[in-house]
């Protein structure tokens, strides 16, 4: 058969000019959508709205993300832990997380931030509408100059990123089925990770495809793509791992089909490769010198298990048999190359699910499924929309502007539903954020009017939702958090022994811990410190077992000794410095009274800021006669 000619291949490309006006109506449209949930939000807080972030609470971890970006915010070093207070220092040296290593997104949010003087919480209510236009738009670039249309390239950026978690089966269709929901709303859009890499990762793809159809100047090409693959290499694992998959598949399927660009190819290539090693060496001397303070669920575990039947993979095999029979009838040409791309974002989801096959290693594959895979399809299905396909009768068949328009109006329908019932299902979790965000500035000018013993001070948070979220704002060091065990700050021991203290001091004892372990909703907080985020989220560790009975009753048991032994020494390392609780139905802290003299307390908002000082009897046996109301419910019972 013969092959078309890279002019014959572009010529829908090149009769028509890119209209920016649909790239920008289409972006513009997605930007609105995206700032549903934090308008939602606003609309809800009255007099507050200031204080207010739309967490995404359904797709999790942004507030471990805005933690790190605080502490940029606030000049301290790539290594250090929010939650501990801990930097890396010449005599204290702090081990590499993965926050570290994937610097650059951090970076690019935060020396804005502090050059603007603005707080990291504010930081992603921009970065939410600035990424929204930046990838509609580049979506809009990469399917204009794949399919040379305008209308499809428009339609394009609804479809792949309204659909997202429509072509995971997350978000809003786990209604329907009765799964359970890992994703919602926009995932592209969690901040910051993937949400300030994802455009990086768009340009990538559209850097490879023009220098794959123009074939001019490889080298130069090679270095720039190269270039961008570096960044993505220090900005997010599962992008820049998928963008080079999705390289090798391309380069490999290219070679095959059009051998006579062979040699553009790669040199290419060889350019891209050269700039990619010259990344990956720090890069993995960081790994190295990263610490195993969070078990597998960062890590690499050993798996050779097979994932074929992914959402994102069905529609991908749906896909590559219409396209297989397009071949089979000559309504489409193997050899064209939009036909090739189309057939390697189609295998992407594929190759990157099923990777440990040949590698043997896998690390939180559901993030794939979550941020990369959904999107590969949803383009390939875009593109196949603009392919050339040929009638029997010869003519060519392309869709109608009509139908281009209810597709159109169908994803942002559907985008719309999403963001609003994922606004819907965050709005109990954020307006309590926003209620706490007073405490979180309260303790921060605490910390700032003597900065130079910031760092012995520590917060005893009764509820660890708000532990967990204070980081993004405060400065000071929390006793335990949930998301304290992604950081490198603290061993898994002693992650262990500071949950041990929160729920000593909170009131917590052996019969509420067993009630609790043994109830119908073992998920967040205490749950995470005992066995690891990968033993309660279904995704993260093929090899992760379900929590036993025996697991459940020797943390018991351990527990039990611990509170048994608890003594002055314990009590003092750490030494808290405040506890914050409801001024209404705070919990009994009779535990903490015995170690610790609380002073009369400041109101702020719906809390009460009370400062520690240790006691100086030895036994800790007298206790304070400052009391809480007489509201006793147990502080796991609130959903630690």
């Amino acid at each position: 058969m013969k092959l078309a000619t890279p002019q014959q291949d572009l010529e829908v490309s090149t009769n028509t000019r890119i209209e920016w006006r649909w790239g920008l109506l289409a972006a513009s449209v997605l930007t609105l959508l995206s700032l549903y949930p934090q308008f939602h939000l606003w609309s809800n807080r009255g007099e507050s709205w200031e204080h207010a972030v739309a967490y995404n609470q359904g797709l999790g971890d942004e507030v471990a993300y805005a933690a790190y970006v605080n502490a940029l915010i606030d000049g301290r070093p790539r290594r250090n832990d929010p939650y501990t207070r801990r930097d890396d220092r010449a005599h204290a040296p702090l081990p590499e997380s993965l926050f570290s290593i994937q610097f650059v997104p951090a970076y690019a949010i935060a020396l804005p931030a502090r050059a603007l003087g603005m707080s990291a919480t504010t930081a992603f209510m921009f970065l939410t509408p600035l990424v929204a236009f930046t990838s509609g738009l580049a979506v809009f670039l990469l399917v204009f100059i794949v399919t040379g249309s305008n209308r499809i390239a428009a339609c394009g950026v609804l479809v792949v990123l309204c659909l997202g978690t429509l072509a995971a089966a997350e978000g809003t269709f786990t209604n329907f089925v009765g799964s359970e929901r890992h994703f919602d709303y926009f995932p592209f859009l969690r901040r910051y990770q993937p949400a300030a890499s994802f455009p990086l990762f768009l340009m990538f793809l559209i850097l490879v495809w023009k220098s794959f159809t123009k074939l001019t100047r490889p080298v130069w090409a090679g270095l720039l793509a190269g270039m961008v693959l570096a960044l993505l290499v220090f900005s997010y694992f599962y992008l820049w791992t998928a963008a080079m998959a999705w390289l090798v598949l391309l380069a490999l399927l290219w070679l095959i089909a059009r051998p006579e660009d062979r040699k553009s190819v790669v040199r290419f290539c060889a350019a891209v490769a050269t700039i990619s090693v010259a990344a990956l060496i720090p890069y993995f001397i960081l790994i190295s010198r990263s610490g195993a303070t969070s078990g597998s669920v960062q890590l690499l575990v050993s798996s050779r298990r097979p994932d074929l039947f992914s959402a994102a993979e069905l529609l991908a095999g749906l896909l590559l048999l219409i396209v297989a029979v397009g071949i089979k009838r000559r309504s489409i040409d193997l050899y064209d190359r939009q036909v090739i791309l189309t057939i390697s974002f189609a295998l992407l989801p594929f190759v990157v699910l099923n990777q440990q096959l040949i590698t043997g290693r896998v690390m939180q594959p559901i993030h794939y499924k979550g941020f990369v895979t959904s999107y590969a399809v949803l383009i390939a299905f875009v593109l196949a929309s603009g392919l050339r396909w040929r009638r029997r009768s010869g003519e060519r068949w392309q869709l109608s502007k009509r139908a281009l328009l209810w597709i159109a109006l169908g994803a942002l329908d559907w985008g719309a539903i999403e963001a609003h019932q994922a606004a819907r299902r965050s709005a109990e979790g954020n307006d309590k954020a926003a209620e706490e965000m007073s405490v979180y500035v309260r303790l921060t000018k605490q910390a700032h009017t003597n900065t130079t013993i910031m760092d012995e001070k520590v917060v005893l948070f009764e509820d660890l939702h708000m532990a967990d979220g204070a980081p993004a704002v405060s400065p000071i060091a929390v006793l335990w958090a949930p998301h304290m065990v992604v950081y490198s700050g603290v061993t898994q021991l002693e992650s262990k022994e500071r949950l041990y203290r929160h729920l000593y001091y909170t009131g917590v004892g052996v019969k509420e811990l067993d009630a609790y372990l043994h109830g119908q909703n073992v998920y967040y907080g205490c749950a995470v410190g005992l066995f690891g985020f990968d033993r309660l989220i279904d995704g993260l560790n093929p090899n992760a077992k379900p929590i036993s009975i025996e697991e459940k009753n020797a943390e018991l048991i351990s527990y039990g000794r611990y509170v048994e032994t608890f003594d002055k020494e314990r009590a003092a390392n750490p030494r808290l410095s405040y506890v914050i609780t409801p001024t209404v139905g705070g919990t009994d802290l009779k535990n903490l009274e015995r170690w610790y003299q609380r002073d009369t307390g400041e109101r702020v908002g719906k809390f009460t800021l009370f400062r520690l000082q240790l006691r100086d009897d030895g036994d800790g046996a007298s206790v304070s006669k400052i009391s809480f109301t007489d509201h006793k419910t147990p502080a796991i019972a609130k959903g630690l």
